[in-house]
Formats: C-alpha cells, sequence, structure tokens
C-alpha cells in the first residue's frame, strides 16, 4: 500500500509540474505574439528561450525528483539542441511558392491540406486520396473548395516528377481552381540535424517528425486566407461518400465556440480549424518544431485559447488506408474503426414518418438510436446488449404501416449485428420514461424473428399489420449476446390512402 501510494503520489506530482510548465510555456508566447501586435521586435531567439527556459526549469525539477544529475543534462541538451536558433521565415508568399494551379478571386467554404512525400518500394497512395475527394465533391462544391497539395520530399527530382505527373492526372482541377500544388523553398527549413532526441527517439526519427512540423506549418500558413475553415488530411486517406455535407453539418451544430473539429479519431487525418487561427498555429509549430510531434504540439495550442475542447464527429468522415509509413522502415496498419464509406441510406422509398427512437441498452459515444431512422447520417451503436433490453419506434401520430424493414451490422462491422431479436408493434401508448424517454405501450402484436441480423414484415393494407394503426415499434433483444449491436437502418412504410 505504502509504494503504491508513493508511485500515485509521484505520478501528481509529475502531473502538476508538466501542467506548469506547459502553462508558463504558453503565457510567454502569448506575451511575445501580443508584443509583436505591438510593434515590438523581439527576436525570434528570445522568443523561443523564453518557451524553453520556462519548460526547462520545471524539466530539471523532475529529473531532480528522479535523481538525475541536473548538470549533465543541462550539457547534453545544449549540446544536441539548443544551439540551433528557432527559425521564424514569416507569412507564406502564395505567388511565390505556388508550382501549380489557378487562385481563386474569393475565399471559399475550405481548404484541405495534403503534404506528400516519398515513399519506399515507390508506394504512392496520393491518387488514390485526390480521386476519393474527386468523387465525393460534387462540381458546385468543388467552387467552395480548394485542395492544396504540398511537395514536401527533401529530393527535388521526385518533386518534379510527381509534379509532372499530377499535372497530367488532373490539369482540370488545376484549371479550375480545385486543385493547387505548392513546394515549400529550402530556406523555409530551419536545420534538421542534430536535433533534440525527446521521448527517447532516434535522430533518424527527431528528424523526420520534426520535418513533418515544417511542412504543416508552411501549409498553415500558405491556406491562411483561402478559404473560412482549413482540414488537414494525409496522402494515404480516403473519404466517406458525404464528408462535405457532414463537416458543413457539424460546423453548423455546434453551440459553444471552438478551436479544433476532429473527423477522424487518428492522428492528425481529419483535424478541422478556423482559417482565422492557421497563422498563429504555424507560428507556435516552427517555435517548437523539434520538441515533440505534430498531434502532441496542436494539443498545447488548443489548451492556451479560451476554447479548450475539441470536438469528435462520429462516425469518421476519413480513413487511413497507408500501410508503408513515410519514415523509412515504418510498417503501419492504423485503421479508423468508426470510419463509415457510405452513410447513403439503402432504403431511399421508406416514408419513416415524424417518431422518437429511443432504448435501454447502453449507447455508445454519440451513436444515437435516432441516428438510424432520420435522414441523418449514421447510425445506432450500443454494447453488448442483454436479454430483455430493447429499442423503440414511437411515432408522433399513429399511423398505418404496410412494410418494416430493419438491418443491423455493417461492411466495416459485420459482427455487430443483432443475434437473436424480435419486433412487436402496439397501438396502445400509456406513458413515457422520463429516464430514458421509452415508452410504455400495452397490447403488443408480435410480427416476427430477426434472422441473420435483418426483420422484413410486408403485409397488404387491411391485413395483419396494416389493419390498425401502430403507434409503437418495440425490438426486443432475447438472449445475451457478447457482440455489440449496429442498428444501421430502420425503415416503414405507410399505407397509402
Amino acid at each position: 500500500m505504502a509504494i503504491r501510494s508513493g508511485v500515485r503520489l509521484w505520478l501528481t506530482r509529475n502531473v502538476v509540474l508538466g501542467s506548469l510548465a506547459v502553462s508558463l510555456a504558453l503565457n510567454a508566447w502569448i506575451l511575445s505574439s501580443t508584443l509583436l501586435q505591438l510593434g515590438a521586435d523581439p527576436t525570434c531567439d528570445g522568443q523561443r528561450e523564453t518557451l524553453i527556459q520556462s519548460m526547462r526549469i520545471l524539466n530539471n525539477r523532475l529529473l531532480r525528483q528522479e535523481g538525475t544529475d541536473e548538470s549533465a543534462v543541462i550539457g547534453s541538451k545544449m549540446s544536441s539542441g539548443d544551439s540551433v536558433s528557432c527559425n521564424r521565415p514569416g507569412l507564406v508568399d502564395p505567388e511565390a511558392t505556388r508550382v501549380l494551379g489557378k487562385p481563386r478571386k474569393t475565399k471559399g467554404f475550405l481548404s484541405i491540406g495534403i503534404p506528400t512525400v516519398q515513399r519506399k518500394h515507390n508506394t504512392n497512395y496520393l491518387d488514390i486520396t485526390l480521386n476519393s475527394l474527386i468523387e465525393h465533391t460534387s462540381k458546385g462544391d468543388q467552387e467552395q473548395v480548394t485542395i492544396v497539395i504540398l511537395l514536401a520530399d527533401l529530393n527535388n527530382d521526385y518533386n518534379r516528377k510527381l509534379s509532372l505527373e499530377i499535372h497530367q492526372n488532373y490539369s482540370l482541377y488545376l484549371n479550375s481552381g480545385f486543385m493547387q500544388v505548392v513546394q515549400t523553398p529550402k530556406h523555409f527549413y530551419p536545420p534538421l540535424e542534430g536535433l533534440k532526441q525527446n521521448f527517447n527517439d532516434t535522430q533518424e526519427r527527431v528528424k523526420w517528425r520534426s520535418k513533418q512540423c515544417i511542412d504543416f506549418s508552411f501549409l498553415f500558413s500558405y491556406c491562411r486566407d483561402l478559404s473560412e475553415f482549413y482540414l488537414q488530411l494525409e496522402d494515404d486517406v480516403i473519404s466517406s461518400e458525404k464528408y462535405l455535407t457532414g463537416i458543413r453539418d457539424f460546423i453548423n451544430s455546434q453551440t459553444s465556440a471552438w478551436t479544433m473539429l476532429e473527423f477522424s479519431e487518428l492522428g492528425f487525418i481529419g483535424k478541422l480549424f478556423k482559417s482565422s487561427d492557421l497563422q498563429r498555429l504555424a507560428d507556435f509549430i516552427m517555435l517548437f518544431y523539434q520538441e515533440m510531434p505534430v498531434d502532441y504540439l496542436i494539443r498545447y495550442f488548443i489548451q492556451l485559447l479560451p476554447h479548450q475542447k475539441s470536438f469528435l464527429h462520429l462516425p469518421s468522415l476519413f480513413q487511413h488506408i497507408g500501410k508503408h509509413s513515410s519514415l523509412s522502415g515504418k510498417e503501419q496498419n492504423l485503421v479508423d474503426s468508426f470510419f463509415v464509406d457510405s452513410l447513403k441510406r439503402r432504403y431511399n422509398d421508406s416514408d419513416n414518418p415524424s417518431a422518437a427512437v429511443s432504448t435501454n441498452i447502453p449507447i455508445f459515444r454519440q451513436f444515437k438510436p435516432q441516428l438510424a431512422y432520420s435522414a441523418e447520417p449514421g447510425y445506432f451503436w450500443a454494447k453488448s446488449p442483454l436479454a430483455g433490453q430493447a429499442f423503440f419506434v414511437l411515432f408522433e401520430d399513429a399511423v398505418r404501416l404496410s412494410r418494416i424493414v430493419i438491418e443491423t451490422g455493417s461492411a466495416e462491422h459485420p459482427t455487430d449485428v443483432l443475434e437473436n431479436g424480435t419486433l412487436e408493434a402496439s397501438a396502445h401508448l400509456l406513458s413515457v420514461n422520463e429516464l430514458d424517454n421509452t415508452p410504455y405501450c400495452s397490447d403488443y402484436l408480435k410480427l416476427g424473428d430477426f434472422v441473420n441480423g435483418r426483420i422484413e414484415v410486408v403485409t397488404k393494407s387491411g391485413e395483419g399489420l396494416g389493419s390498425f394503426e401502430v403507434k409503437c415499434l418495440k425490438v426486443t433483444v432475447t438472449r445475451d449476446q457478447q457482440v455489440w449491436l449496429l442498428v444501421k437502418e430502420i425503415a416503414v412504410w405507410t399505407v397509402k390512402q
């Protein structure tokens, strides 16, 4: 017990000290940014030193707690990275750095930044990424979207070859303004050798992730005036069918201020920012480019702003498909488990009159029951249901139904089906549970059992289901199951007069 208590105390102390270090650093950065706006001219080295010193003081405290020799650590850090002056090249000049594509005269809705580099074995996912975005962006929407491809490889011969291929394959979109190709000038990069080896990373990995930070910073600065919002992608992802609708709807649904919206749970994929924040974000990343990976830096950037919370959209709108990382020798099989390629409803001719869908099964995150019934993209996803639990459709007005289809599971989650369940209908609503909004209805009529995770009921107008007005539908789980339950679609058709 004493050892466990001591470990807990040590962890708590480190968390507090680490948080204080970040707070000091971010406040120093805010101060230096304010001085710049007021006309003062603090040097880049001075800004960086102020920030790093505040973090170093507390870092050394942590090291002392662990019995590390402080002077040796400071000497090591000075020799490995502190001699490198920070780099702040200022605003990126779009005209000077654009390789292909025509600029638009007015701001659009969204710019999408995609850095691309050469991978081993000549693996190239960029065409798949671009074709996915083209396929899923209507011609009308293309006028409000700009895809910015950053040639981020340090090999100029490779960049020239890739730009030629892009010109040959996508000239239509380059000429329309839907696509632009840019390249980072060599002078934009600070030294990438002899950097700090934080997180026990190798020199190769430190160089790789530090360069990534510079590339993202360049993209942010370049795209700062292109559109209202900016979306970060990678060159090895695909988009869902209605990704742009999902982004618009999620932005419009926000009821509080925000700094970042997330459309994928993975790394730095599908992260959305307001373009008005991009230059500040670019400057921040440039100051700390060698300290940590960009997705870590983004989290610290969000903490310095008043609106510290980010919001995750589910299901995810983008999926990672790359197997070969841009870091030499690194293989990765990262996939977003919440991605759904197509959220289009299968039964577009169903009536689905106004109704509330509820359940007493534990819901997973934002995958609420209503999503399986409404026209809004999504589905109902719940944790392993138990026998007796159920989900309900409570119609606003009682209706005569001629057909009902309920499908569970999906292409991405084929095992998350209702293994054993029944469908019932009732004409009589007694009350509604105030805790979970599930209805109490009486005199249920059994309509059938689920088979292979699906049920379909069809009757003639004056018979069976069509012979009475339905107020409640109830799907009951009849046996405990280990797998989760995903209800992809609930479709109903009414009797036509």
